[in-house]
Formats: structure tokens, sequence, C-alpha cells
């Protein structure tokens, strides 16, 4: 008996101005989706529904999903949520997200969280700030859409739930009319084939295998000045897993464009380029990708072919520009390195 009150003694201990939350840290950035210990104490601590506890418990592999927000500062706003069939329009950023859990081997489904407190924080190079709180709906669904807070590009706003402490990270690229982007492909571009996503699925500690010296290539055009935008086929279930890696394999920071289910790559993808191209206005100096939908996908946008780079079996299809010996090292030292800074 004497060790079982010891324990709950310092249970209670570890609790911050008695809310039984863990103690704070003094972190400045979220490693989601399991930060530990966070910053900031939160308005509340646990789980609101007893079934969310228990499928957590019981399903524990994080299905959360954040939407980015692409946009003209002022203007014309994209959230990775929007239906295919929605158009570009000027109007707050909003920031939407799912609170989910699946199985560990359940990579392509998830079960939604409901009824739970979700909080939205950012750190803005001195403290933690607080960005609004609500509560997710049946579907286990967010959306807070009157913060009035936008997150400075590259800088990530993070939505807590409340019910153990779990992450997810919101970005934001917010560009005028007239601004250079980059934009690549995942699957089989920046990882070495379509089979390390497909090996991930049901694979949660499945670490995909990076194609020779992707990061280094992309972290090249972002030292430049050059926001890199990732445009994958992947579903938004996805992107728990998609953010971990880009992050563990040292890419730069960027918008993830993920599907809305599974989808046809070549319109998908089409559609996205012409949202960021024609609605938005920006430029795209390099596009990178393997596959024929690709390139069918930059061709539609009027992408130059001077300027779309494949790797892969169809590298230097139909007029494109090839990346040789499945490895970017060569392309970064020379074409990348003559680019001029866009800072």
């Amino acid at each position: 008996m004497r060790h079982v009150l010891v324990g709950l003694l310092v249970v209670a201990a570890c609790g911050s101005n008695g809310t039984g939350q863990p103690p704070l840290t003094d972190a400045t950035w979220l490693s989601c989706p399991a930060p530990g210990g966070l910053p900031f104490e939160l308005d509340s601590w646990g789980w609101q529904k007893s079934q969310n506890a228990t499928l957590a418990t019981n399903d524990p592999r994080n299905k959360d999903q954040s939407a980015d927000v692409l946009g003209n500062p002022g203007g014309n706003v994209d959230s990775v949520f929007m239906a295919d069939t929605d158009t570009t329009a000027a109007g707050p950023v909003a920031y939407q997200g799912i609170k989910a859990r699946t199985t560990v081997t359940g990579g392509l489904f998830a079960t939604p969280l409901p009824g739970e407190n979700v909080s939205l924080w950012s750190y803005d190079g001195t403290a933690w700030q607080t960005h609004g709180r609500t509560t997710t709906d049946a579907m286990g669904a967010y959306d807070l859409d009157s913060t009035g807070f936008t997150v400075p590009n590259k800088q990530a706003l993070f939505s807590i739930l409340e019910g153990d402490g779990s992450c997810a990270e919101h970005y934001n690229l917010m560009l005028p009319p007239g601004s250079k982007i980059v934009v690549t492909d995942i699957d089989a571009t920046l990882t070495t084939d379509d089979n390390q996503n497909l090996m991930q699925i049901p694979d949660a500690t499945y670490v995909p295998m990076m194609m020779g010296h992707a990061n280094a290539m992309l972290q090249a055009w972002d030292t430049k000045g050059y926001p890199v935008i990732y445009l994958t086929a992947r579903p938004h279930v996805e992107r728990v897993e998609t953010r971990v890696w880009l992050r563990d394999e040292m890419f730069p920071t960027g918008v993830l464009i993920t599907a809305q289910d599974v989808e046809e790559p070549a319109a998908y993808k089409t559609l996205w380029l012409k949202r960021m191209v024609n609605d938005l206005g920006w430029t795209v100096v390099a596009a990178y990708g393997n596959a024929q939908t690709d390139i069918d996908a930059y061709n539609n946008v009027g992408i130059p072919k001077a300027d779309t780079f494949i790797v892969g079996p169809l590298a230097g299809t139909d007029g494109t520009q090839p990346i040789d010996g499945m490895d970017f090292a060569a392309h970064t030292s020379s074409f990348i390195a003559a680019q001029p800074d866009n800072h």
C-alpha cells in the first residue's frame, strides 16, 4: 500500500497549478503529434468523453488532419480542405482540422474523436499565444474561422487536443501575386518509389527511403528564398505520417497539399496548380515529379518544360528535364546553384 500512496503523491506533484497537467516545459516548438510536456497551460486537461479515452488507448495511431492555407495577403485564400468544386475567394484564414485515431495497422482509416476540446497556439518569438478554442463535432472536426490571426510563413500554429496534449501543425503561405514558388510531388519523387508509402500505410514505424539528396535539393531552394509547396495525391488521412517524414528527413518547412480522397492525380494536381498560378498569381520556377500525371499537370498550367524536372524511369519524357541516376545532387550543384536569390 505504501508504494501506491507514493505513486499517487508523485502524480499529484507533477500537476501544474493543481490542474493535473504535466509540469510546463520551456519549449518554443512542439514536435507533433506527441510533444510530451507542453510549454503552456491548457484550459482543460483530460478527455471529455470516456469512449474517446478508450479509443485512444486501443487505437493509438494518430490520424489528425490539420489544413494548411495558401493565399494573397488581405486577398484570396485557398484551404487544403476546400472541395474540388470550391472556387478561390477572399476571406479570413480559417483553421480547420479533424482529431482522430486508428489501429497501429489502419493507416488509411480513422475514427473521429467527437466532443473534445481543441485550442490553437503559436510562439511569437517571445512567448506562447493562444488563438481560440472550440470543441470537435460528431466527425471529430474543428473549425476556427474568426481568430483574426495569420501564422507567419514557415511558422506553425499548433492545434492541441486537450484530451491528451497531442498536437497537429497548421501552416500558411501568404504571398502577393507575382511571387515565385517551387512545387514538388512526394511519392517516387522525394521517396525512392511508390512502394515506400504503401509500406508505411500498414506500419507506422516504417520510414520511407528518400530519393538521393532530395532534402538537400529542396533545402537549396529554401535557402535562396523560394517557398516550397508539397503537392501530393496522398489523401488527407495521411497528413500526420507525411508531415513527420518531411520533418524528420530535414526537408524545408512548406505547405502540404493533400487530396480529399483517392483522386485522379493529374486532374487533382492541375486543379491546385491553377489555384496557385491563375487565382493567386504565383509563378512556378521549378516543378518536380516522376509520373506522367505530374508531367501532364505541370503542362496543363503552362509550366515550361525547361522548368519541369522528372526523376525515375520517365526522366526527360515529353521534353522535360531529366534528373539522372535517381539523385538530385548534380541538379542542385548546377541548376539550383545558378538561380538568383529570391529574398
